[in-house]
């Protein structure tokens, strides 16, 4: 009779610590984000960024000749691993690309470049005065880890114009 009494309450402890665990985990899986937070972007909503030094040079290049259809990088802004670039003209957010050298410069900090390219195909005529918003996330090609500390250095690729965000969010532009 007392081992059955003993066996009782350890199958009531061991229910109540089952019931009791639940509830936490129940609750903490409940908890309210921050809804001002976004949510990250799917792959669809990314602008492509391949990781390519042929490509790349051949945008650098080819900005000295301004040559297609102009755009102007508006800025540049870090959130994690994803940059969100403002640019000003070209036809859709979906005919832009940026493109790696594949280099990273270690120097404190360290240094990224991209190119940011526009491709329209045999469209002409695309408008000058609209605005896009373009998100990069830069782990697709220079891999997961904390990049905070990293500066980019964003390329037009339609004619000379030069972004650079610092890791304290500041932004320089060159015309050179």
């Amino acid at each position: 009779m007392k081992i059955h009494s003993i066996l009782s309450s350890f199958l009531m402890v061991r229910k109540m610590s089952a019931l009791l665990s639940l509830a936490v985990l129940l609750t903490l899986g409940a908890c309210n984000q921050d809804s001002a937070n976004e949510p990250a972007p799917s792959d669809k909503d990314l602008t492509s960024l391949q990781k390519s030094p042929e490509e790349f040079d051949r945008a650098m290049n080819a900005r000295t000749k301004a040559e297609g259809t102009q755009f102007t990088i508006e800025n540049v802004t870090r959130d994690g691993n994803i940059l969100t670039v403002k640019v000003k003209g070209g036809c859709s957010p979906e005919s832009f690309k940026a493109v790696w050298n594949g280099v990273e410069i270690m120097i404190y900090p360290p240094t990224i470049h991209l190119a940011l390219i526009h491709e329209t195909g045999e469209v002409s005529g695309c408008p000058t005065d609209l605005v896009h918003t373009l998100k990069i996330d830069v782990t697709k090609v220079v891999g997961e880890g904390d990049h905070s500390n990293t500066t980019f250095v964003v390329y037009n690729g339609s004619k000379v114009q030069d972004t650079t965000l610092n890791p304290n969010g500041s932004v320089t532009n060159s015309n050179r």
